[in-house]
């Protein structure tokens, strides 16, 4: 779990001592947005439904103007939802996200100040705050996805996004005695759709 925290926060820092004033610029802002989630079990023995969820958070950018090249890092609060096929309530769980992007964005001479095209990806790191899981499911206190997405900044303020997130390890499993104590283990892959507001 430590190191799950440490990596992202290191590369966080070596992007803000990396920027220099006359090659890069650094900016901050704000975001939120919806998520849309489902959790794949790796036997079909359970499946789950498609829940919005929600995210919020602060976000560090960096961007190299003349390459279109730049990298994201985000801290976000975020509520998942999924019904479980064999529960009728559904599964809660609240997460730090923290993903870290490699990005490019393309700059149209004409147009760049109203709109630029912009593609990313990097990995999600989550850290579990709660979840209200049955007692035969748990939920791992921290897991991995590996995010891909693309959007448009629009008067250089406002970034509207896209993303898909595949799930790398596992996020929950399920320990079920009808099966002699078998796990069943299950990965979170969702798609957000988000808003940042960059100062």
């Amino acid at each position: 779990m430590k190191r799950l925290v440490i990596y992202p926060l290191l590369v966080i820092v070596m992007v803000m001592i990396a920027a220099q004033p006359t090659t890069a610029q650094v900016r901050f802002g704000v975001r939120g947005g919806l998520t849309l989630g489902k959790l794949k079990f790796d036997r079909d023995m359970i499946s789950s439904d498609n829940r919005v969820g929600w995210s919020g958070g602060v976000l560090l950018d960096l961007n190299i103007p003349v390459l279109g090249l730049g990298i994201e890092a985000s801290a976000l609060y975020t509520h998942r939802n999924n019904r479980l096929a064999d529960h009728d309530r559904v599964y809660k769980r609240d997460y730090l996200d923290i993903p870290v992007y490699a990005r490019y964005r393309l700059s149209l001479p004409a147009i760049q100040q109203i709109v630029a095209p912009l593609v990313f990806t990097g990995p999600d790191f989550s850290i579990l705050f709660s979840d209200n899981g049955p007692v035969s499911y748990k939920s791992k206190k921290t897991y991995m996805s590996w995010d891909v997405g693309g959007g448009v900044d629009l008067f250089q303020r406002l970034r509207i996004t896209l993303t898909y997130g595949l799930g790398m390890s596992r996020a929950m499993e399920y320990v079920d005695s009808e099966y002699h104590g078998d796990q069943v283990h299950g990965k979170d892959n969702h798609w957000t759709l988000s808003a940042a507001v960059l100062f």
